[in-house]
């Protein structure tokens, strides 16, 4: 559809054309999260109990929320630990820290985590950013904005997401459906629209769109996109499947085979007591009594079981963080433990390739919106076109000090490597390493004069 056609449909306020017309991933996304709900496995629909006879007999659907592990360690080896803000450019300090305050103030770690998530579990997710007003705004003026704001939206949050890219792949608008309870109890269907120039709001009232138009004070999309083809688990959710599958057919089988059952060839004369200490069943002669207990059919099922553990995680590059594994690491190094999670470190990575170019994008979104919003801060605003800001991802493993410090005494041939006065400052039990410093030097001066 040609842009200006597309104009002419948000100007006409003809919602669902205008739905037609933008790009809307909602069944991929209602296909990811039919994974990553273990409430909507396949397994789930069956009945949880069946009749025997006369009797109902627990069926055990039981379903493994293994696609949520999966999506919970890469979210964690990619933003567990906060990402850093580093600047990259010089002269720029004042705009630098008016960022980091912003991005302090949004919470955006937390918001990281969360958008993060929703993008790997349900493929698509959006940040969208606002001018806010908060109690530090002129009280004179009271539709001033003076900082900014943003809220992560997903199907799963409610939000039906819609986007609309020109033909050389730049987006010219997003738009999002969702509903509102009013007051009586009664839901109303909201659709919003933001362009670079305007942000639309339709209301369905009585079958009909009303329409409210608010220029968009960026100038710009205020917005970015995470979409991608497939979710997380997306390789290996057939074997999840068949792992429910084998988990419930043992939790079936132990029911009726697991209690010991006692295989006669002959004539039963008498059965053990109950409160008998010594058990023993008296046969008659010729007769045979065994347990019946099929080793090898179990054997098997362990091994399939064991199997699919192994192939989800090695397909997923999840690691194992089961007990057994946990206590096989024991006094292991850190060099070595980290070789250990290497293949989760590659998957981070490979991913950061992907989210630093959106994470970019979202800094340009934040140092907009902040220069439009201080416009009578012209240091800020100057400085703002020449900030660079890089982001820095941290591993969630434990740091390998220890080893790093190792080799620095050897490289020096176990002289001192760190001064007293550092090793005050950064002492991890002192709260302010400064005073600490200044305690210690007092304390010797005292020595030396007591001696």
């Amino acid at each position: 559809m040609e842009e200006k056609d597309f104009d002419e449909l948000l100007l006409a306020g003809e919602v669902d054309k205008i739905k037609g017309a933008m790009t809307n991933n909602g069944t991929r996304i209602t296909n990811a999260l039919s994974f990553y709900n273990a409430d909507e496995h396949v397994i789930a629909k069956e009945p949880k109990t069946k009749m025997v006879g006369s009797d109902p007999v627990n069926n055990w659907p039981l379903t493994l929320p293994i696609q949520k592990k999966i999506v919970q360690s890469t979210v964690a080896f990619l933003v567990g630990k906060p990402v850093r803000l580093v600047q990259e450019s010089e002269n720029t300090d004042d705009a630098f820290q008016a960022v980091v305050d912003v991005w302090k103030e949004m919470r955006m770690n937390s918001k990281l985590l969360d958008l993060i998530t929703k993008f790997y579990s349900e493929t698509e997710a959006v940040i969208m950013f606002r001018p806010y007003r908060d109690s530090d705004a002129d009280p004179n003026d009271t539709t001033l904005k003076n900082t900014v704001r943003c809220k992560v939206m997903s199907k799963s949050s409610g939000d039906d997401l819609y986007h609309y890219f020109d033909e050389f792949g730049t987006l010219k608008a997003w738009g999002r459906g969702y509903r509102v309870k009013s007051g009586g109890g009664k839901e109303i269907e909201y659709f919003d629209i933001e362009t670079s120039s305007h942000w639309i709001t339709y209301k369905k009232i009585e079958g009909k769109w009303e329409q409210k138009t608010t220029p968009n004070l960026a100038g710009k999309i205020c917005m970015v996109l995470f979409t991608q083809d497939t979710w997380d688990s997306y390789d290996v959710d057939p074997l999840i499947e068949r792992r429910e599958i084998l988990t419930s057919g043992k939790a079936k089988n132990n029911d009726a085979m697991g209690n010991p059952i006692l295989k006669v060839i002959g004539t039963i004369k008498d059965l053990p007591s109950i409160s008998k200490a010594v058990k023993v069943v008296e046969l008659e002669a010729g007769s045979e009594a065994d347990y019946l207990y099929p080793q090898m059919s179990a054997d098997l099922i362990k091994e399939e079981r064991e199997d699919l553990k192994e192939l989800i995680n090695y397909f997923t590059d999840t690691p194992d963080f089961s007990m057994d594994s946990m206590k096989a690491i024991g006094t292991t190094s850190g060099k070595a433990i980290e070789l250990m999670f290497f293949p989760a470190i590659l998957k981070s990575i490979r991913n950061q390739i992907v989210v630093i170019e959106l994470f970019d994008r979202m800094m340009e979104v934040i140092k907009n919106l902040i220069s439009k919003l201080n416009p009578n801060k012209t240091n800020i605003v100057s400085q703002m076109k020449d900030l660079q800001v890089k982001f820095e991802f941290t591993s969630p493993l434990p740091e390998n000090e220890a080893d790093f410090i190792e080799m620095l005494n050897a490289s020096t041939g176990g002289k001192p490597t760190l001064s007293q006065e550092e090793a005050a400052m950064k002492h991890p039990l002192t709260k302010d390493g400064k005073a600490n410093w200044e305690a210690i030097q007092k304390e010797s001066i005292s020595a030396s004069f007591d001696e």
